[in-house]
């Protein structure tokens, strides 16, 4: 068996409307939810082996922010260029690559690649994932190759504007 936490970044900041979208980082309130966030995943009890993130600044922070919550070690995040704006099939290749010893995966990326991602894992779970938004996997496998053909079940769908339980 296999978890996936699918990690949309947390609420970005646009007040430098000249700034490239790769650059924009966290503003203050996805500064305050990616911890948060972090911190819900320590609660549920899901020991976390790996993280993949996107490059992006703002992808970048949310991933260090809920690693350091999970007392992840930062510095063993795996980056990954190509989960920034990625569609499915691309995020699907990423988490393809991930060592089978890899049991509970974490994946940092964007919308609307992650949305549709999520949704064609085990049909339909959101019209949209909300900033700092995860949805949670249990994948009926013991290869990351297999995902698409493997059974899977929503463990949970999480936001920084629900409330917890």
């Amino acid at each position: 068996m296999k978890t996936l936490i699918m990690v949309r970044h947390a609420k970005s900041d646009w007040t430098n409307p000249l700034q490239k979208d790769f650059d924009r980082t966290l503003n203050e309130r996805g500064l305050a939810n990616a911890p948060m966030m972090g911190n819900r995943l320590l609660q549920r009890g899901i020991p976390v082996d790996c993280i993949l993130s996107s490059t992006a600044k703002r992808a970048e922070q949310t991933a260090n922010l809920i690693a350091s919550s999970l007392q992840y070690p930062n510095a063993t995040i795996n980056w990954q260029a190509q989960l920034y704006h990625a569609e499915p099939d691309t995020i699907f290749d990423c988490i393809s690559e991930t060592k089978n010893t890899i049991n509970n995966l974490v994946v940092v990326c964007h919308n609307p690649g992650i949305t549709n991602f999520v949704n064609s894992i085990c049909g339909v779970v959101t019209a949209n994932i909300p900033t700092c938004g995860m949805a949670a996997f249990q994948i009926a496998t013991d290869d990351w190759n297999e995902l698409y053909l493997s059974k899977s079940k929503l463990l949970f769908f999480d936001f920084p504007k629900k409330e917890f339980n």
